[in-house]
């Protein structure tokens, strides 16, 4: 059975810089209004998030979809639970790795972000670094700079990319750490979860959950990694997924009867 279904949010709920679909969205809404709480004998699976995003963005988005399931934001870093308004950080996240990404982002506002650029920091982020452009190309030029710059940390980093976005993460703060911490607080294995993830960043992810979906949009390494490749691209793809979590759960109580 999958009891709880995770979503990322850009490109798998919403396009960057591009209006939302609002009319998808409140269906996904109404999905996760239906699902009972993940420990529920329930053939719809509660609906959580896991983003790369910042809290406040994905607070927001939390409360839009009417969620009461916990949630990640900073790909694992954080988790918000809406019912009690609680915001934890992960355990590994320690001061000593906090400085030198306060030490990062301090480089990439005075070396990336310049007035001559697109290049903007990812504000408001605690457990990563990262700088957002609508120029892919500026950040792939930056890139080699963001990768020997990081280097030189004491801490150990990884760097995940995509086509507007360059962000800097703890080795042991990623989605799929993120992915084992929220299993372990509900109650469930991550065998349990569905996850649906478009980039890279996700891959890791997506290789531990019980089912793995990529809409349409997503890369071609993501969508040659996952279980299933949804026919849609974006929110009317993680619909998809949604549905077929819905009937693979009725066919296997079914099947149990």
């Amino acid at each position: 059975m999958i009891k709880l279904f995770v979503s990322d949010i850009d490109g798998c709920l919403a396009e960057p810089y591009r209006p939302y679909d609002l009319d998808r969205f409140q269906t996904m809404a109404a999905y996760a209004a239906a699902a009972p709480d993940v420990d529920a004998a329930s053939a719809r699976p509660a609906v959580s998030l896991c983003s790369g995003r910042a809290y406040s963005y994905v607070e927001a988005m939390t409360q839009a979809l009417g969620l009461e399931t916990p949630v990640l934001f900073e790909s694992g870093g954080g988790m918000f639970e809406p019912v009690e308004a609680r915001t934890t950080w992960h355990d590994d996240f320690s001061p000593e790795v906090e400085a030198e990404l306060r030490a990062i982002r301090r480089w990439m506002l005075e070396t990336l972000c310049r007035p001559d650029t697109a290049i903007s920091l990812d504000h408001n982020k605690r457990t990563q670094a990262g700088v957002v452009s609508p120029n892919t190309d500026e950040l792939e030029a930056h890139l080699p700079d963001v990768e020997a710059f990081v280097d030189e940390m004491t801490s150990d980093f990884r760097i995940y990319t995509t086509h507007i976005s360059i962000d800097v993460l703890p080795a042991q703060i990623t989605k799929k750490q993120g992915l084992a911490w929220l299993a372990r607080h509900l109650g469930i294995t991550v065998e349990e979860m569905a996850y649906i993830g478009d980039t890279g960043g996700d891959l890791p992810a997506l290789n531990q959950v019980g089912v793995s979906f990529a809409p349409a949009n997503a890369e071609e390494r993501v969508r040659q990694a996952v279980d299933i490749v949804t026919e849609s691209p974006v929110l009317a793809g993680t619909l998809e997924a949604y549905a077929w979590c819905v009937q693979h759960n009725e066919a296997a109580r079914a099947g149990a009867a």
